[in-house]
């Protein structure tokens, strides 16, 4: 072959082989163009989608479907008292539940000697609702404080309760029975409470540091009425006894929830019999002493379970009975199974009177040491030592006697 064939051949062969690299690269735009088309598709796709999505939303169920069912809408009380029953535990409060923020001369000077003597009350330890009418005097003009003993930390864990707990808290402070005296005496109360935490830690489980106290207030304001609200002293009559005998004027003792619900609210050292057992002993121990106790609604109970709760505190010699509204204290706290209504509040009010309880304080914002029901209790003590001294009436007399006084003067006027 001579070398002009060469070079043809190899130019024939140059031809083909850009032939072919220009028809791959044409394969190549063609596949980047199918792609770009695939694109778009997609996206006209994915936007018939959304906008049939629109038009079966526009189309579909509205709110009416939802409640269908109802022949005509819920007024707004229906509203709220269905709302009411199934409102969980850290949810919005009832309307009757709220109050307003403590104030006051009186709130400012009894919190200041608080302070300086280092003493504690339940009514800060606990949130109590109430502190300012309590404090300030409320509309009976009866200004009243409880005082929590033995120190701020309990030895049990009640899943009510918002006050520390500790199993070894600290040692008690031998001043504070007359601490307590002089700065009650300072106050110028109507009406006190003592309370205190529970202390396991003890021998004699504070028996003697209450009595100790009982004793120092009333060498310095005899004329003040004191209400104990006491541990149950797990059930030892010769640790109940004392307190019953230091010169208070009530003995109250908590029974807090009904017999089924001991286990879940309670700490598992406290129990309904146990309870029962303070109460009916102190009864024993000194008939003319009035005894008290307190129940927490919204736990669960059952109407049934509420009134033998009440049957049975009756029975043990009871004289007053509270009952109030379970309020969740932290998110730590046990929930709240229901909130229960002013109507029915007043059911238990009514159940109270006629089994026969000297007084029974029944409402949402009643707590055990309540300051109308304090003012109720010194009046009737006030007339009971009139009524001895005469030997006019008995208890049940003076009590249905006071009663009828209070409702006259809250009477709405005749137009």
């Amino acid at each position: 072959m001579n070398v002009l064939s060469l070079c043809a051949g190899s130019g024939i062969r140059s031809t083909a082989a850009s032939t072919s690299i220009k028809s791959a690269a044409t394969a190549i735009s063609r596949r980047s163009l199918a792609t770009e088309i695939d694109k778009n598709a997609a996206s006209k796709h994915s936007g018939r989608v959304r906008k049939g999505f629109a038009e079966k939303l526009k189309n579909g169920p509205g709110f009416g479907d939802f409640v269908s069912g109802m022949n005509e809408p819920l007024t707004p009380a229906q509203a709220m008292e269905k709302a009411v029953q199934s409102l969980p535990g850290n949810s919005r409060l009832p309307r009757w539940l709220k109050t307003d923020i403590p104030t006051g001369t009186n709130v400012s000077r009894i919190r200041k000697t608080l302070r300086e003597l280092k003493l504690h009350t339940v009514c800060e330890e606990a949130r109590c609702p109430n502190m300012g009418e309590c404090w300030g005097g409320g509309k009976h003009g009866t200004a009243t404080a409880t005082i929590m003993i033995m120190g701020d930390t309990c030895t049990r864990g009640c899943r009510f309760c918002s006050v520390k707990t500790s199993k070894a808290p600290a040692a008690l402070d031998a001043n504070e029975p007359q601490n307590v005296a002089r700065a009650l005496a300072a106050w110028g109360l109507d009406y006190i409470v003592l309370t205190s935490v529970d202390r396991d830690d003890l021998p004699d489980f504070g028996s003697g540091h209450f009595t100790e106290t009982v004793k120092s207030i009333r060498e310095k304001a005899p004329q003040m009425m004191i209400e104990c609200l006491t541990p149950d002293f797990q059930g030892r009559p010769e640790l109940i006894e004392p307190v019953a005998l230091s010169g208070l004027d009530v003995y109250a003792h908590n029974i807090e929830t009904v017999e089924a619900l001991q286990r879940m609210v309670r700490d598992y050292r406290a129990n309904y019999k146990q309870s029962m057992f303070v109460l009916e002993h102190v009864k024993k121990t000194k008939p003319t002493l009035l005894t008290k106790s307190s129940i927490m609604l919204g736990v669960g109970e059952t109407d049934e379970e509420v009134m033998q709760t009440m049957r049975d505190l009756r029975m043990a010699g009871v004289d007053i009975v509270t009952l109030g509204q379970y309020m969740r204290p932290t998110k730590r706290h046990m929930k709240v199974h229901e909130y229960v209504t002013p109507e029915k509040f007043k059911h238990w009010e009514q159940v109270g009177n006629e089994l026969g309880f000297v007084y029974t304080a029944s409402g949402p914002l009643v707590r055990s040491s309540y300051k109308a029901g304090e003012f109720f209790i010194s009046e009737i003590l006030r007339k009971r030592a009139a009524a001895s001294a005469n030997k006019e009436k008995n208890l049940r007399d003076v009590a249905a006697s006071i009663a009828s006084e209070e409702q006259k003067k809250h009477a709405p006027s005749a137009l």
